[in-house]
Order: C-alpha cells, then sequence, then structure tokens
C-alpha cells in the first residue's frame, strides 16, 4: 500500500464525514471522479451529484455519527478495501460494514458500500 492510497482514504473518509458546504462540495470534487458510481444496498447513485446526495443521505439518517475506518486498508491493482464502523464518538458503532474502491489515476471512480448483517 503507497501513502497515497492511505491519503485518499483519508479523504474519502473526510468527504463522508463533513458537513454540507463548500468544504465538501470540494472534497468531493478532488476525491471523486467526475463520473463515480455508488453502489449502496438498495441504492445507486452517479457523478458528484450522486455523491453528495449520498454523503447527505447518509448525514439525514443517523445525524451526529462518524465513519471511521476499522481495519487495514487492502489493494489489489486499482481495488482497495477496508472495514469502517459508524456510531457516535465515545460510544458503541451504530453499524459497520466495508467499502469496496475501484481507484484510477488518483481519484475513486467506485464506491461499493457494504453493510455487516446484524
Amino acid at each position: 500500500m503507497t501513502d497515497s492510497i492511505e491519503s485518499l482514504i483519508t479523504a474519502h473518509l473526510n468527504a463522508w464525514n463533513a458537513p454540507a458546504g463548500p468544504d465538501r462540495d470540494k472534497s468531493v470534487s478532488e476525491v471523486y471522479a467526475p463520473d463515480v458510481f455508488v453502489g449502496e444496498p438498495g441504492s445507486a447513485y452517479q457523478g458528484h451529484s450522486g455523491m453528495t446526495e449520498a454523503i447527505s443521505g447518509l448525514h439525514t439518517q443517523v445525524p451526529g455519527t462518524t465513519i471511521t475506518r476499522s481495519g487495514p486498508i487492502q489493494s489489489a491493482q486499482d481495488l482497495v478495501t477496508y472495514s469502517w464502523t459508524l456510531g457516535v464518538d465515545g460510544q458503541p458503532a451504530i453499524v459497520s460494514g466495508r467499502d469496496v474502491l475501484i481507484v484510477r489515476e488518483g481519484r475513486i471512480t467506485s464506491l461499493y458500500v457494504l453493510i455487516d448483517t446484524p
């Protein structure tokens, strides 16, 4: 794993944890390809506007929570994956899962979100 992948994952999680506004919009435009695909259980989004919609949806569903990487980053060629938890700082996680990313030319082109079954 390179430092650039670690930095990209940090920027990706920061975008998802950021409140709506110009800072999040800037992060989305820098971290994700313009035609990024987001696949979640039951939903799919496309492009920067879709990414923003997915992030906003999470903030609406579970306000005040943070996504935290909970496992090592693993990669093979352009595929990157790691586990995460979602919760309020200092409290047990509400949910956990795994992100599977496709990274090309330093930007995320696809994001698949897998939720662990309780």
